[in-house]
């Protein structure tokens, strides 16, 4: 019994006067900014990633269907080499 009213008081002094933990609003406003700046980059990083797998498997494709095309004699060797050409072209970066 006479621990109960020291942790009544001690329950108390956490939330008193807009101190949570030790924390003033202001730094739990800043914590949560900075947790959110941080889950942001992230995901960016991680979307950019599959953004970029993405657009390489839809050339590996473009590049497939090409070779198909060759094989089955429904292009010619230039206009392979000319669009094979092309497509690699458009896959590199700026």
């Amino acid at each position: 019994m006479i621990w109960f009213p020291m942790l009544a008081q001690a329950a108390e002094v956490w939330h008193r006067r807009g101190l949570y933990w030790g924390m003033h609003w202001g730094w739990w406003l800043f914590w949560v900014v900075v947790l959110l700046i941080v889950g942001w980059a992230f995901w960016r990083l991680f979307a950019d990633r599959l953004e970029t797998r993405k657009e390489a498997q839809e050339a590996m494709r473009a590049e497939e269907a090409l070779r198909e095309r060759f094989a089955r004699g429904d292009i010619d060797e230039e206009e392979f080499a000319l669009k094979l050409k092309a497509l690699q072209a458009s896959r590199r970066p700026a």
